[in-house]
């Protein structure tokens, strides 16, 4: 029996390394007649799973020093380059022709459920960040037109938040941090524009910051299990799982509110003018007029609202933080994308059904050969003379183009043009004159904001 077990393990693995064998010498005769070239490669200590360089980006994680980790690498390897992520071959990309190519020209060839699905189920659900097909297609036609009726009319309750933000702030230049009040702001202008009902979270942060602690941390979780991949089952934290319950029930409050004033409008004979508009104001209430499905409606807001309060907050908070300091996708079909390959990433990318392309859009945009040498520089000028295309895409591109782009878009500048008018000075005082990051879904400025605005 001993022999026969020894014999069987001894066959299971020659077959598995015949098959990867034959699977390399396919994959590498499709690449060459294709005229494919192999870009530069990641040398692993470990081949078989790629441990060496996933225990690299933990330590770089914990040392809060990720993002400049990704730039070495980046630095050292070129715009694309090869790596095995836990057993999958992944494409770390900054080519913004490879970013064209993968979110135009082959956009049905890639896709994120793979990637996101099972990882961020339990807080965005079936939303259209994590999901491809037919459910991103109706989930995507579903806000197109819900986002174009509540925007336009969503003008006049930002200004009112943004007056109440201002009067909250010193004038007299003490200290005070920006970034958990512009939480609070986005937080009241988010909430209204989607649910209609804003938290008060200026006027009353008693709810609030116990829902922005809890929706942090539902980000942080995800984002982790995300990094974990095929180990996301080592991430056992009942705080996030509660965390993700506080968000999931306060956007179920609100859909089950949405869809009793759709049947309440539907059954009334005569609707006033007023109920008319406050229905024309919340988006929750224009998507219940397409679908009355409870999941999608929940999972559709909750992908709305992460990506419009992040935006708008970090984008925000960066800006400040430099103002003070300056006073003057996983593959879905086989592809050859045309560039990306061989040394100088101008020879045409072979990717697999089940590769992964990530990229790293941090670095991308704070490419030198692109952005000239001071790309790391604080220097707003730069957009006199520079007019980028795909090297520069904070919102995506192509079909997954952010729907509420336009939104952040207005929130920022609003905000910005407002504080910059309402004071005569802006001084940064945060003794750590450097940016420093905190992980989130995306990352955010681990101190804060501390300035002193003098009016």
């Amino acid at each position: 029996m001993t022999n026969l077990t020894l014999l069987l393990l001894t066959g299971l693995v020659a077959f598995v390394l015949l098959r990867n064998v034959y699977r390399r010498i396919i994959r590498r005769n499709r690449a060459r007649r294709n005229g494919c070239v192999a870009p530069p490669r990641y040398h692993h200590k470990d081949p078989i799973f790629g441990f060496d360089l996933f225990v690299k980006y933990m330590d770089a994680l914990k040392a809060e020093n990720f993002l400049d980790f990704n730039k070495q690498m980046f630095d050292k390897f070129g715009k694309t380059f090869e790596t095995n992520v836990l057993g999958t071959r992944t494409y770390r990309t900054i080519d913004p022709e490879v970013n064209k190519a993968v979110f135009i020209t082959y956009a049905t060839r890639f896709g994120l459920q793979p990637l996101r699905y099972e990882v961020a189920k339990h807080l965005w659900g079936n939303g259209i960040i994590v999901v491809d097909g037919e459910h991103w297609k109706h989930g995507r036609a579903l806000m197109r037109g819900s986002f174009e009726v509540v925007h336009l009319a969503n003008f006049d309750r930002l200004r009112a938040h943004v007056d109440v933000f201002i009067n909250l702030l010193p004038k007299d230049g003490s200290t005070v941090d920006l970034m958990p009040l512009f939480q609070r702001l986005i937080l009241d202008t988010s909430s209204e524009f989607i649910f209609g009902e804003a938290m008060s979270a200026l006027e009353d942060p008693s709810f609030s910051t116990g829902f922005t602690e809890a929706f942090a941390y539902a980000q942080k979780g995800t984002a982790i299990q995300s990094m974990l991949k095929k180990l996301k089952v080592l991430h056992r934290d009942e705080k996030w799982w509660q965390a993700c319950k506080t968000i999931t029930d306060y956007a179920d409050r609100h859909v089950e509110k949405a869809l009793q004033r759709l049947s309440e409008r539907e059954s009334s004979e005569k609707i006033d003018s007023d109920s008319k508009l406050q229905s024309r104001l919340r988006l929750v209430d224009e998507m219940a007029k397409d679908t009355q499905d409870r999941l999608t409606l929940h999972s559709h807001i909750i992908s709305v609202f992460s990506p419009a309060h992040d935006g708008a907050t970090i984008t925000l908070t960066n800006a400040m933080f430099h103002i003070a300091r300056h006073p003057a996708r996983q593959c879905l079909k086989t592809t050859i994308l045309p560039c990306g390959g061989g040394v100088d990433g101008k020879s045409p990318l072979y990717v697999e059904k089940g590769d992964n392309l990530e990229f790293n859009y941090r670095t991308m945009m704070r490419d030198k050969t692109f952005w000239g040498e001071d790309a790391d520089d604080f220097v707003p000028e730069r957009w006199e003379r520079i007019r980028p295309t795909w090297e520069y895409t904070p919102f995506g591109g192509g079909p997954r183009i952010c729907p509420g782009q336009r939104l952040v878009f207005t929130e920022t500048v609003y905000v910005l043009v407002t504080l910059l008018r309402s004071f005569e000075k802006v001084e940064n005082r945060d003794p750590v004159w450097e940016w420093k990051e905190e992980m989130r879904m995306t990352f955010q400025s681990k101190n804060g904001c501390l300035v002193g605005l003098i009016a």
